[in-house]
């Protein structure tokens, strides 16, 4: 009996080892029937992108040795495949596709499979990890802002080899394509296409085409039309029509040049104050100091050159002043504040004070924008205890300098160092392709005295250098020290940068995240006002150093 029972026992196991042999664990963890002879999926799946093309690689199947197997690569928008938009099958590890067969600048999902080998079963899918896309060929240049109008903008591209081909241009907006434009033989050999019937206060997407294949993409926005409520001739009253303004309206300044030379202040109102040509070198402001006041004080500047040499001889102190409306340490909600295509320039203490608040917090902004500006002879001495910006105790969402130029800037840039209080609003600076030379001074931090708020700081696609312009500065570029910050610097272009003028020890950056930066010297000394770029050979990396693989600083001086 027990003979028989043992003997029981024993078939019993082998079938048991019989079945699980029948099945066997693929590498990615699904188990397959092999008695269906389903090959296994390979064990790695990878794709590697460049600018206008694909390369997809994989390895063969743990089992392949002697076998000549076929694989089928598909590639989708859609993470689920339900429309393939290409599809590739081949007996090799690998291929490349280019644009246009992907467009660029979409984002792509991919599979794999082996096909099935002499009758056996084909494998299951192994999916990319994470989607992909090309950024593409770009040969244009970077674009600039006082060559886009309401309804106009003038582009320009690389004429080299590459781009003798290029014959169309199209618009998108919202991903929906909206206009398209032909590029003559005398456009393309120019380098230059004007783009009009544009419409104005909107956001597009470029991109050039040879044929089919794209050469170069980038966006641009176009300005709102403006609305004059008061338009006044060379010389006119403008202290008169600040005062006469009403919240909202617009002051038009035709050619010529105006005079403030007592401090004129915008309380409770938000007023524009723009030239009619949009030009800041035909009409000039000779203005001593700019007041905002109070809850839903605000000021837009466009278009103007504006002289802190007010009188010929006396110079304003500070050019712009936001404060409490009954006194200065009142709470306050103020309005927006933008500086657009002005050159601001002669002041003697510093750009803007921000910091009459008697308790943190409660004075807030939630825009300030500097863009498309050159600002320059600021604390020229170096000797004012301010900072350019001096915003300690001013809680606000976002401060954007962009597309600007400074120069001969005598203490450091930002300052908000005194301890504000907690907050839901994360104080956000972006500062985007520009300038800086021969800047920074008094002991003060070059770029940010943020002390320990929680800030996100970012400085990127610009050009840094020649630092301090006079004495010595801190030798840390920045303090920020706010659990959480985010502290980066990128794409950058710096050099020059020292901790005392005429001296060479190199400013401390340790603590900023720096990605994708260059120390490259441009020539440029303390006294260096024309930054242009124009004579730089193709080749040179700082052409091509930004995020967008463009040109790096106020593109003003790109071309």
């Amino acid at each position: 009996m027990k003979s028989k029972q043992k003997t029981f026992q024993l078939f019993l196991l082998m079938l048991i080892s019989l079945a699980f042999c029948a099945c066997v664990k693929s590498i990615d963890g699904v188990v397959d029937d092999a008695s269906t002879n389903r090959p296994f999926v390979p064990y790695s799946f990878s794709v590697k992108t460049s600018k206008d093309s694909a390369k997809f690689l994989w390895t063969a199947p743990v089992l392949s040795a002697g076998k000549r197997y076929t694989y089928t690569v598909d590639v989708a928008q859609d993470s689920t495949f339900g429309k393939i938009d290409f599809t590739k099958t081949l007996d090799t590890l690998g291929f490349v596709v280019v644009d246009p067969t992907l467009t660029v600048a979409k984002k792509y999902f991919a599979r794999l499979r082996v096909n099935g080998f002499k009758g056996s079963q084909p494998s299951n899918y192994y999916y990319l990890t994470k989607p992909f896309s090309i950024p593409g060929l770009n040969y244009l240049r970077v674009i600039r802002d006082f060559e886009v109008t309401p309804t106009t903008a003038l582009i320009h591209w690389y004429t080299n080899a590459n781009t003798t081909d290029i014959n169309k241009v199209v618009l998108s907006v919202d991903g929906v394509q909206a206009a398209s434009y032909d590029i003559s033989p005398a456009e393309n050999a120019s380098g230059a296409k004007l783009l009009d019937k544009l419409t104005p206060n909107t956001k597009y997407s470029l991109q050039v085409f040879a044929g089919t294949k794209s050469k170069g993409t980038l966006s641009f926005a176009t300005p709102k039309t403006l609305v004059f409520t008061t338009i006044l001739n060379s010389g006119g009253d403008l202290a008169g029509a600040i005062t006469a303004a009403a919240d909202g309206d617009v002051i038009g300044l035709n050619p010529g040049t105006y005079t403030l030379s007592s401090i004129y202040t915008m309380t409770g109102k938000s007023v524009t104050i723009a030239s009619v040509s949009n030009k800041p070198a035909d009409t000039k402001v000779k203005v001593r100091e700019l007041d905002v006041l109070g809850t839903n004080g605000g000021i837009n500047l466009i278009g103007l050159d504006l002289d802190g040499n007010y009188s010929g001889t006396s110079y304003g102190t500070q050019f712009l002043v936001i404060k409490g409306a009954a006194a200065g340490g009142d709470p306050a909600n103020f309005a927006d504040v933008r500086i657009d295509n002005c050159y601001i320039h002669d002041f003697t203490r510093c750009l803007l004070i921000a910091n009459n608040a008697t308790t943190v917090n409660t004075q807030t902004i939630k825009s300030f924008t500097i863009n498309n500006c050159i600002i320059y002879n600021i604390d020229k001495a170096g000797t004012s205890t301010y900072y350019t910006l001096s915003m300690e105790k001013l809680l606000f969402n976002n401060l954007n300098i962009t597309k600007s130029t400074f120069y001969n800037m005598g203490a450091g840039m930002i300052n908000m160092g005194t301890t504000l209080a907690a907050s839901t609003i994360l104080p956000t600076i972006n500062i985007d392709y520009c300038t800086f030379n021969n800047f920074g001074g008094s002991n003060k931090y070059l770029l940010i005295d943020a002390n320990n708020n929680k800030i996100s700081y970012t400085l990127k696609n610009s050009i840094l250098a020649n630092s301090p312009q006079a004495g010595s500065i801190n030798g840390t570029a920045f303090r920020g020290t706010g659990a959480g910050s985010v502290l980066d610097f990128l794409n950058n272009d710096y050099f020059q940068l020292n901790s005392t003028a005429g001296a060479t020890t190199p400013l401390v950056l340790t603590g900023l995240n720096q990605v994708a930066c260059l120390s490259i010297n441009l020539g440029w000394t303390a006294t260096t006002q024309n930054f242009s770029l124009a004579a730089l050979p193709d080749a040179n990396p700082v052409l091509t150093l930004s995020s967008s693989a463009n040109t790096v600083g106020d593109p003003r001086w790109a071309y």
